[in-house]
């Protein structure tokens, strides 16, 4: 299974959305994929309409109270696709792991992927959609993680906390989990702006490779999320959606790559 955290410390910048529709474009290629929402505000499980705080959440995974398979939904309405929800109640989360001395904090979400895992070939790929802050749900998806994809968008402060992400991954990458790796920067909302070319500027500075692949802007993308609906089942034919299958064959041949680099 392989893990990818989609992280950026700037809120607005398409996390959620590049996550779901990832997600879908990996499913339309025959993958079976684990998304697992870390986010309190919960927009993947609301994306995916299985917002339920009568059910067990990853904030109870993560707490100890519950394995990955009682709280796991299968029916997100898009097949291939299961979710590990998340709401409010990781604000709970957060503060009990930072309390609790017992076990590392840093490792909860990683072994209980590792559960996950161990059954293999139940998913091709784990998506977590980690929050906008270095809480532990962030530092648990790192930690768990074998890539990252840092979306970006195409504004005048579109690199703000970027030296931060990349600090936080190398110091996982050196004390907690040395094969995390930096897939790149992936721009979001692009436009051709002065902007635009600032951004690629500035992630060259912080070192920060870029992704082949650039998310067109388009209104579709909000109309796709208040249908709670992949983009590929919304609109197949409108930019975002063109993109977004174009982010799933990158990946794709990027993990490929590095499969037989490895072996």
């Amino acid at each position: 299974m392989i893990s990818i955290a989609i992280i950026n410390l700037k809120g607005g910048v398409g996390k959620s959305v590049t996550a779901c529709n990832l997600a879908a474009e990996l499913a339309a290629l025959s993958k079976s994929v684990l998304v697992v929402d870390l986010d309190k505000q919960g927009n993947t499980s609301k994306f995916f309409g299985v917002l339920d705080y009568d059910r067990p959440s990853v904030a109870e995974v993560m707490l100890g109270e519950c394995r990955v398979w009682d709280a796991v939904v299968e029916d997100t309405g898009v097949i291939g696709v299961q979710l590990l929800p998340c709401d409010m109640r990781m604000l709970k989360a957060n503060r009990g792991i930072l309390m609790d001395t017992t076990k590392p904090q840093q490792f909860r979400l990683r072994d209980a992927l590792d559960e996950v895992a161990a059954n293999d070939g139940l998913y091709d790929y784990c998506i977590m959609d980690c929050p906008p802050d270095l809480d532990m749900g962030s530092i648990n998806a790192l930690c768990a993680a074998d890539w990252v994809i840092i979306p970006v968008d195409c504004d005048e402060w579109a690199c703000d906390g970027m030296r931060e992400i990349v600090d936080q991954i190398e110091r996982v990458q050196m004390y907690y989990n040395p094969h995390l790796k930096i897939m790149g920067a992936l721009m979001t909302k692009y436009r051709r702006t002065r902007y635009a070319a600032e951004v690629v500027h500035q992630l060259n500075d912080a070192g920060v490779e870029m992704l082949g692949t650039v998310i067109r802007y388009t209104i579709k993308v909000s109309e796709a999320k208040s249908a709670h609906k992949p983009l590929r089942a919304y609109r197949p034919d409108c930019s975002a959606a063109t993109d977004y299958g174009c982010l799933a064959d990158e990946v794709e041949e990027i993990v490929s790559r590095m499969d037989t680099k490895e072996g």
